[in-house]
């Protein structure tokens, strides 16, 4: 598709202005700015990336982490110490650093140091380890923390020791403090400086029996006490923070949760306020936010805690965290500017950057089951933004004035657990209102006061009349509302009078997706729908179905969005089940035309449908990700975002897309509701660090500034790394070797480089890296000397001169085929590496078609099988069973999710007994499963059914306590000649049609489709 520029794209725009459509009134936010937009970073939760030990980690428990002056990334756990070279975990080889390491510590000179429990203390000097101790003025190996202050002409380090006080560090050694003698023998852990907190300057110090001390310049220590500081003993640790001019000292303790003392007094959150997870927590960093704002983060055992502006926040496993149980936390600001937050966690380290990011997780509504299924942004009465997102499962949440509210079913607010409809449009009266729609077809029109006025509405109230869309317009002076149905199609209300509406040509259920009002040039009005059997019109007194006959490719159509193209022609982008966006050209909506599918390739072939913000950027919903087309060049570049950059969920759910008045999108996944603003993606210009990380020779360590080989055949292996600290798996790499080589070899991903013979000589070897973003880093230079042989050297050429040119050819001829064998040796190591690459591609292809949990295939494994049955044998039989497991969402209510994955485990494994060799089984969606029988007829189709429903309902589930569980099933069957794209599109519907007739005969029994098209 090609996109004009300059005037052209303006003349466009305003062409476009004719055939805009007809907004819903009332469908976004007015046109008064908020009075303050939602803030993201309060309502997001980070995006993590995970390191576990299948990334190298020696010990799956992390205990401390910090990144030193060079940018390489350090971890402590129980049993040492390892790094990261930005591509993988190494364990320290040195067993004077092993044993617990509890905290690992970057001075102000940018010196790491260790306290671990077998050495004491240990500093690293970019190259080497060295344990510091009674040479160095340490009298003890007993160091649990060090904590570094403010003092006249610099800086102070103190080492902490629980058995022996403090001591400091002065000119390269280490001292103990005077005032040693006044502390409490009680185990010091913690130490912490403020400036003016209660007027004067304060170290303070924290016992795990006696509490909190503090002296005041280098006055005696004192125990401090205040009427609304409780928080007794047990004290995990000390954090003094400072803004605008203003000290603040934050204190955890493990019995009392988190208090803070400041100008203002007090400040205590505990598990007993119901403002904690978790009274255990360990350490605390800050991190700057945007507009000057701060965070505090704190590990704790049962989550990251984030506390800002006062207000807690918990970030655990389902927010992709490894592990619940945090042991440390810690900050690396980045050379750009960019704050690297790192938690070291019970199973794992985690990594996410503060306050940017292309996505955030807004909340986590309905991820037990399918998410959230609705989002809207609009302002309250006084005008201030709010957030409503409706989900599968948990109701309505509602988020303003930075708290969520939340509405459902066990609260007694709804009816219905479901919210899969939210929209602001006009009543039938012109006045502006939110709406809800839920999953058994309710009504709810939404007061002022966030209570629910229930509407009449003619289409019955069961499970599965979901209501997925509405729209008001005003049409010859009068308002009227249209609603879409799952299961009864389309309703108008006008005048206080309900009319129903279903097109020539549909069979069965007509399910409506969604609603779009246009306007022509020329006044006149139309809808058009999406629907499971293709695009409808309304040209005012019918509707009329289109499908094939206007050349859309299938019929299952989703999401519907009206995008002028660059000549400001009215462009309908349709979201579909198989094929993708598909476009149609409704410049004409008597002749609407199908346009050619040039578009960048979608990341997945179900599309929800497509948004344009102001910018011209199109996101495009998939079920691996969203895709965002940005005009480039005459055409669109794609951009697909996944798990990867920070998605909870790669998967989309129809109808949960918003773009909001400032550009942010928003959109409900299976795991819950995340936000993506392209205002917050920081330009990444700046070239990583390139590390060398060892040079071996013959599997030996080497290191100097000039490398020589001996002669003979010697392999010299050389590791290097790009230190990043986001999407390591695009970093890039190529070497090259001046002197022997003419140019650089290609980009890969190998961050080693093997050589094997050379001749005799000096050569540079040249290392270049290259980052996610394309910038390129200083290369590394490796100077290399190849020794000749004996017989190389010029006195040996003079003493063999005379043997003649014959015995000087030979010898060349014999070190040229060693080369050559040397040469096939290493193209058969490489034909054995792309051997078991091969290998690994073909069992990831075949986990890519499994359902984790089931480990039958997936939906998209089925439709591709159907597809190929009527690619391959068109005309061919096929049956289609589709089961459902009766009650399962009471089942798990019940006896738990546990229980509930293992009982989908079993009536899983049972079908799969009892089915034939050529059928595919597919678990189709939740409790759901599908199963296709080729060159099966209907009565064969039938007995295999009730078959597979008698053999369920006979081999109960059971728990992990061997506890009977009883399941039963209800099964539809249908079948069909596969002449079309149509009957395909059929043979599903109607095994779905009869799934649903056998619920309603009761479950636990077969129901076939009925014959005819």
């Amino acid at each position: 598709m090609e996109i004009r520029s300059g005037w052209l794209v303006r003349l466009a725009m305003a062409a476009a202005v004719a055939f805009a459509p007809a907004a819903p009134l009332a469908a976004t936010a007015p046109t008064a700015a908020p009075t303050q937009p939602l803030d993201l970073f309060d309502l997001g939760a980070p995006s993590f990336t995970t390191f576990t030990t299948r990334d190298g980690l020696p010990d799956p428990v992390a205990v401390t982490l910090a990144t030193d002056r060079q940018g390489m990334v350090w971890v402590g756990t129980p049993h040492g110490l390892a790094w990261y070279d930005g591509n993988r975990w190494h364990p320290l080889d040195d067993p004077a650093l092993h044993g617990y390491i509890s905290q690992l510590f970057v001075d102000d000179a940018g010196t790491l140091w260790a306290c671990g429990s077998a050495f004491g203390l240990a500093r690293y000097d970019g190259r080497h380890w060295h344990v510091e101790g009674a040479a160095d003025g340490l009298t003890t190996s007993h160091v649990r923390r060090l904590v570094e202050t403010d003092h006249p002409g610099g800086k102070r380090l103190w080492a902490v020791s629980p058995s022996d006080g403090l001591f400091y560090r002065d000119h390269g050694r280490w001292r103990a403090d005077p005032g040693n003698a006044q502390l409490p023998h009680a185990g010091f852990l913690v130490l912490a400086q403020t400036r003016d907190l209660f007027g004067h300057p304060r170290l303070w110090a924290g016992s795990g029996s006696s509490g909190l001390w503090y002296r005041e310049d280098e006055g005696p220590w004192q125990r401090f006490s205040a009427a609304d500081f409780r928080a007794g003993n047990g004290l995990a640790y000390l954090l003094a923070t400072r803004h605008e001019g203003q000290d603040a000292l934050w204190v955890s303790v493990y019995n009392s949760g988190l208090w803070r003392l400041d100008e203002h007094g007090v400040r205590h959150w505990s598990v007993d306020s119901g403002e904690l997870p978790t009274d255990v927590l360990y350490n605390m960093v800050e991190t700057p936010v945007a507009h000057g704002e701060h965070a505090l983060w704190a590990s704790s055992r049962n989550g990251l805690i984030r506390i800002y502006h006062d207000k807690v926040q918990v970030f655990d496993r389902r927010h992709g965290l490894p592990s619940n149980a945090l042991r440390g936390v810690s900050t690396w600001r980045s050379p750009n500017g960019t704050d690297v937050l790192w938690a070291a966690t019970e199973d794992g380290v985690a990594r996410a950057t503060v306050d940017e990011g292309k996505w955030k997780t807004v909340s986590l509504l309905g991820a037990h089951q399918t998410g959230v299924l609705a989002v809207l942004v609009d302002h309250d009465p006084q005008g201030n933004e709010r957030l409503w997102a409706g989900s599968d499962g948990d109701g309505l949440g509602l988020y303003e004035r930075g708290h969520w509210r939340y509405f459902n079913k066990a609260g007694g607010q709804l009816a219905d657990a479901d919210v899969n409809m939210i929209a602001r449009a006009d009543d039938t009266e012109g006045h502006a209102s939110v709406w809800l729609g839920t999953g058994a077809g309710r009504l709810l029109r939404v007061r002022d006061d966030a209570t629910f006025e229930p509407v009449a509405t003619p289409w019955p109230r069961q499970p599965g009349q979901r209501l997925n869309d509405m729209l008001s317009r005003r049409i010859d002076g009068a308002v009227e509302q249209w609603f879409a149905t799952d299961a009864s199609g389309v309703h108008r209300l006008r005048d206080g009078v309900w009319t129903s509406f279903r097109p020539d040509g549909v069979v069965g259920t007509w399910s409506v997706v969604k609603l779009l009002a246009q306007t022509t040039a020329y006044g006149h009005a139309w809808l058009w729908a999406t629907s499971n059997q293709g695009l409808a019109r309304f040209d005012g007194k019918q509707w009329t179905l289109l499908g094939r006959d206007i050349g859309l490719p299938g019929t299952d159509l989703l999401g519907v969005q009206l995008i002028p193209d660059a000549r400001g022609r009215p462009i309908l982008w349709l979201g579909s089940t198989r094929h993708g966006v598909i476009r149609v050209d409704i410049s004409d909506p008597l002749k609407p035309r199908t346009l050619p599918a040039d578009l960048p390739p979608s990341p997945d072939l179900t599309t929800d449908g497509a948004l344009a913000d102001a910018g011209g950027r199109i996101y495009v919903c998939t079920d691996s990700g969203v895709q965002v087309l940005s005009p480039e060049a005459g055409r669109y570049r794609s951009q697909v975002f996944t798990v990867r950059d920070g998605m909870v969920n790669n998967e989309c759910n129809p109808n949960a897309q918003f773009i909001d008045t400032h550009g942010r999108f928003w959109t409900g996944t299976l795991g819950g509701l995340m936000v993506h603003d392209p205002d917050e993606q920081k330009p990444d210009h700046d070239a990583k660090p390139l590390k060398l990380i060892q040079v071996k020779l013959d599997d030996q360590a080497m290191s100097g500034d000039r490398y020589t080989i001996p002669p003979g055949h010697h392999e010299l292996h050389v590791d290097f790394a790009l230190l990043t600290w986001q999407h390591e798996d695009e970093s890039r790499f190529r070497t090259w070797i001046e002197g022997f080589s003419k140019a650089p070899g290609a980009w890969t991903a190998d961050n080693f480089r093997e050589i094997g013979a050379l001749p005799a000589g000096d050569y540079v070897l040249h290392v270049e890296g290259r980052d996610h973003a394309g910038n390129l880093s200083q290369p590394l230079l490796l100077p290399l000397t190849v020794e000749p042989y004996w017989w190389q050297h010029l006195w040996a050429r003079l003493l063999f001169a005379g043997a003649g040119i014959i015995a000087i050819c030979a010898l060349w001829a014999w070190r040229t085929l060693a080369l050559r064998r040397r040469q096939h040796a290493l193209e058969r190591r490489i034909d054995a590496r792309t051997t078991a690459l091969n290998d690994a591609n073909r069992q990831l292809l075949e986990l890519s078609r499994r359902d984790a949990l089931t480990g039958v295939f997936n939906r998209r494994w089925l439709m591709e099988s159907l597809q190929a049955i009527h690619d391959q044998r068109r005309g061919a039989v096929a049956s289609m069973i589709f089961i459902d497991v009766d009650h399962f969402k009471h089942f798990n209510d019940s006896f738990g999710h546990l229980v509930g994955d293992q009982a989908l485990r079993s009536v899983a494994e049972t079908i799969g007994r009892c089915l034939p060799a050529d059928a595919v089984l597919a678990r189709y969606g939740g409790e759901e499963f599908a199963c296709l029988l080729p060159d099966t007829e209907l009565p064969a189709a039938h007995e295999l059914a009730e078959k597979i429903r008698t053999e369920v309902a006979r081999h109960a589930a059971h728990d992990a306590a061997r506890t009977t569980r009883q399941i039963t099933i209800s099964v539809g069957v249908a079948c069909r000649r596969l002449e079309s794209e149509a009957d395909v599109e059929i043979l599903l519907r109607k095994a779905d049609e009869a799934q649903y007739e056998a619920k309603r005969a009761g479950r636990n029994c077969v129901r076939d489709a009925s014959p005819g098209a």
